[in-house]
């Protein structure tokens, strides 16, 4: 986690204004966060995380503890599905928070549950900005 002086706003390195992604495996996956928020904001009901897997998405994330304090923990995440081709012919699936670490976090440090809303496979391509061979990830055609 990242040490910082405790702060909200605009001197705070998360509370920013602008588009904003989540790279996943050193930037193998790019998703495109304000997507994913605008695709799950149908309506949809939020499910539940349970607390091994906000832990496993928390370890695997880099953290601002300074933003956890302020950070509303009533906005529900996004989780993605993500596939990796392992080799020939064996894909591995499985699901992985995009948006929502923070929340996640102040979650689990006040003893509370954690929910998110869960993207389709094609929502979750819809928002895929860049990943490896076996994510679906489809480049632009050159035009």
């Amino acid at each position: 986690m990242v040490d910082c002086v405790a702060s909200v706003g605009p001197e705070c390195p998360r509370c920013r204004r602008g588009p904003e992604t989540y790279w996943y495996l050193r930037g193998m996956y790019e998703f495109d966060v304000d997507r994913a928020r605008a695709l799950a904001g149908d309506g949809r009901e939020p499910v539940e995380v349970d607390d091994e897997s906000v832990r496993e998405s928390i370890d695997n994330s880099e953290m601002d503890e300074c933003h956890i304090p302020h950070v509303d923990p009533n906005i529900p995440g996004v989780i993605a599905h993500v596939s990796f081709e392992n080799g020939p012919g064996d894909v591995v699936t499985g699901h992985l928070l995009i948006d929502g670490h923070h929340r996640a976090a102040r979650c689990l440090r006040d003893g509370r549950p954690f929910f998110a809303f869960l993207l389709t496979e094609a929502e979750s391509q819809a928002v895929l900005l860049r990943g490896p061979p076996g994510s679906g990830f489809h480049p632009p055609a050159d035009g």
